[in-house]
């Protein structure tokens, strides 16, 4: 009895490990981001005024930034359906998914350090349960996957 409930446990680790090493790989990969836009907004395009969204860290400015450009391109879209032209909105020189794509990938960014600070302390809490056993069998399937068995 203690045998198959040790085994239930071992199993709910280990999905557990799968998760958080997921997490990990979203971490790394939103630590190497691929901009689409020159990642300088203007409000007005003729300001020199800007915001470079790389190094910005105010959340609610880049939410501002996406609110308007969502304003902005639905305007551009009734007057182009007002005059029956077929053009798209661009707002210096990209369109309105690469905004947001990089609007979302710089909130993330921001985020990162919360996320691998919530998931060393998981993974930390999950080192402390894993079972002789289990341990054993993680090192085994690492040997083996470095093997490439």
């Amino acid at each position: 009895m203690a045998k198959s409930k040790g085994n239930e446990m071992d199993k709910q680790i280990l999905e557990l490990i799968k998760i958080a090493k997921t997490k990990k790989e979203e971490i790394s990969k939103a630590e190497k981001p691929n901009w689409k836009t020159n990642c300088t907004f203007k409000y007005n395009q003729d300001n020199a005024q800007s915001t470079n969204i790389q190094i910005a860290t105010d959340i609610a400015a880049l939410v501002a930034i996406l609110g308007f450009l969502y304003s902005q391109s639905m305007y551009f879209d009734k007057a182009a359906t007002t005059l029956g032209v077929d053009v798209k909105f661009t707002w210096g020189g990209s369109s309105l998914d690469d905004w947001r794509d990089d609007i979302q990938t710089r909130i993330n960014k921001i985020q990162i350090n919360k996320k691998k600070a919530e998931l060393e302390l998981v993974e930390s809490r999950l080192e402390k349960l894993v079972s002789p056993e289990l341990r054993a069998q993680i090192e085994l399937e690492e040997i083996s996957a470095m093997l490439g068995k």
